[in-house]
């Protein structure tokens, strides 16, 4: 209702001048005679001509809405500037030659100091981010404090690349001064220095391009990232870092959709393919399958080290928001865990990734205000009839003391780099359980927090001075993917040395490899809530169970059926020989161990 009164109300002045003209028009034709059906015709095409103007005019108008994140580097384009680069606390990491001939600096003087040395401005730096965050850049001018004081100049400071690149240029220009700007400066601003690919700004620049003079405007945006770079980077630094920018460059360039596709480096890890035509979805999915699936089968070498690389695309397809909406839709790839995903408007991807920066900050405050607590489900013993144990569920309090469960922020948070810092909070609560009260629990902990040194040393560190062992068992998750398995059996048998247990979680979910399950020492087996929900309605739920429980009978493991819901299910675990029970069906979590503990003994 309120877009079509904003409709009415933008083209008011057009529908009153078209109506009196075929009111006149109309008159006069039927003065002279003209019949109803021809004049009906006519204006039918007066409507549609009407139509046509006010659609062409707002395209105009949007179009023009968009010159406005383009304005800097069109500005760039004329003028002669003096630039740095600044990091997000507004420390110089670069500055181009003619910065340092302005300030009459050289480089290494002037690289990691503060912005504030040289460049007097009138906001604070809080307010400037705020300004560049809202606005996608700062403008303002500003007093040289550094060599040549009180010279006054206009400032300009832009984000470089996308949100997940925390840089930003800033250029001066000495006011009343518009040289034109030399090639050096353009090439500097439009090339990428590693891989000679073409920047953002380009992209931008064509984007706007095409979009303003095409006959057909909409086109397509494909952004692609390299999954794990960052551990690449870190395994074998920058300088094979550069090396697979510049392969996968090469690559890609050599198997773009089209010949009139153009490749562009638009940051730290992210490629653009720009096709200035509407793909149609069926040729671009099989697009996307066939170059993720050829370059993850290339070989890239290093100092005699050989890895694979994995692509993870976004796309957008249209006239309008191309670069948001194929982020959009890049990071949902990488959520869901999917090769690509093409931006859909009536997927609601803005509205989730909202919604993922909420929960984000959401998992980040209660981390800082010790608001992630364990919840305990007790762990019922089907030969002694009696609850032995309990395994402890993540959650967090929110401010209005409900509670979140995993499946709300459990995934997004591993996408971002706070999952450590959860992990860590959770085990920390248990163990300050266990001060109060010692009982058996379980802790659910993955292959990540076993490789991350922060959780796995403060794990052992903590062992080792009180004597939690004997009433711990750890539950690993996720484990299938093993990377580092010395690793990991070295901290299993650290903790067990303490006396705790190992449990394998989720066991016959999907792919169960049992090599691993050998690797792992495990104690008990927890069946998996699929099979265990199923069983009294689902053969092969039931065969598979046995299978499970005749194997960890031969290996001497322990096992646990999880999700039993009911008096049926309950039943049936029991009669298939299955050791320990857990669901609703025993009783459901509590926030407090020691409420649980004296419920039970009472």
């Amino acid at each position: 209702m309120y877009k079509s009164l904003n409709f009415i109300r933008s083209y008011k002045a057009y529908f009153v001048v078209g109506a009196i003209a075929v009111l006149v028009v109309g008159l006069f034709l039927l003065e002279s005679g003209v019949k109803v059906y021809i004049f009906t015709a006519l204006i039918a095409l007066l409507l549609f001509f009407l139509y046509m103007y006010n659609k062409n005019s707002r395209l105009t108008k949007d179009v023009k809405n968009k010159e406005r994140e383009i304005a800097l580097y069109q500005d760039l384009l004329r003028e002669e500037h003096y630039c740095m680069q600044l990091n997000a606390q507004l420390l110089i990491t670069y500055v181009n030659q003619n910065m340092c001939d302005f300030l009459h600096a050289k480089e290494d003087l002037l690289i990691g100091k503060p912005l504030r040395d040289f460049v007097s401005l009138e906001d604070y730096p809080q307010k400037i981010m705020e300004l560049v965050s809202q606005h996608g850049q700062y403008q303002s001018s500003g007093v040289i404090t550094y060599n040549q004081p009180n010279t006054r100049v206009d400032v300009i400071l832009q984000k470089k690349g996308t949100g997940l690149s925390p840089h930003y240029y800033l250029v001066l220009k000495k006011i009343d001064t518009a040289p034109e700007v030399s090639n050096a400066i353009r090439e500097e601003l439009f090339r990428d220095g590693v891989t000679g690919l073409p920047t953002r700004l380009k992209l931008f620049h064509d984007i706007k391009e095409h979009c303003t003079h095409a006959l057909f405007p909409k086109s397509t945006l494909i952004y692609l990232t390299i999954d794990n770079f960052d551990t690449l980077n870190e395994i074998f630094g920058i300088d094979a870092g550069n090396i697979i920018h510049k392969r996968v460059a090469e690559w890609l360039h050599n198997d773009l959709p089209m010949s009139q596709a153009k490749i562009y480096k638009i940051d730290f890890n992210h490629f653009a393919i720009f096709v200035p035509k509407f793909i149609k979805k069926e040729e671009l999915e099989e697009y996307l399958r066939k170059i993720i699936s050829r370059i993850s089968k290339e070989e890239f070498s290093f100092q005699g080290s050989v890895f694979n690389v994995e692509l993870t695309a976004g796309v957008a397809r249209g006239s309008e928001n191309l670069p948001k909406n194929a982020y959009l839709a890049l990071k949902e790839a990488e959520k869901i865990k999917k090769s690509y995903k093409i931006y859909d408007e009536k997927e609601n991807h803005h509205e989730r990734f909202l919604q993922n920066i909420k929960t984000n900050k959401m998992v980040k405050e209660a981390i800082n205000h010790q608001r992630v607590e364990p919840f305990f489900q007790p762990i019922f013993n089907l030969r002694t009839n009696q609850i032995e144990k309990y395994e402890s569920l993540m959650r967090i309090r929110r401010e209005d003391n409900t509670y979140a469960t995993p499946g709300e922020f459990l995934e997004i948070a591993k996408t971002s780099k706070m999952y450590t810092e959860l992990s860590r909070a959770m085990i920390k609560k248990c163990f300050e359980q266990l001060e109060s009260i010692r009982y058996p629990i379980t802790i659910n902990i993955s292959i990540e927090d076993i490789l991350e040194p922060r959780v796995a040393q403060y794990i052992l560190r903590k062992l080792k001075r009180e004597d939690f062992g004997p009433y711990i068992t750890f539950e690993i998750v996720e484990s299938e993917s093993i990377t580092n398995e010395i690793k990991v059996k070295n901290f299993i048998k650290k903790v067990k040395s303490y006396g705790c247990q190992i449990a394998i979680d989720d066991f016959g979910s999907g792919f169960s490899n049992f090599g691993q399950l050998m690797a792992l020492d495990a104690d008990y087996i927890k069946i998996d809530g699929s099979l265990i929900k199923n069983i009294t309605r689902d053969k092969e739920s039931e065969i598979m169970t046995r299978s499970i429980i005749s194997m960890a009978k031969e290996l001497n493991m322990l096992t646990v059926a999880e999700f039993v819901s009911s008096q049926a299910i309950f039943d049936k675990v029991k009669s298939l020989g299955i050791d320990y029970a857990q669901g609703y069906f025993i009783d459901r979590a509590d926030p407090v161990l020691l409420k649980q503990v004296s419920s039970q003994k009472s």
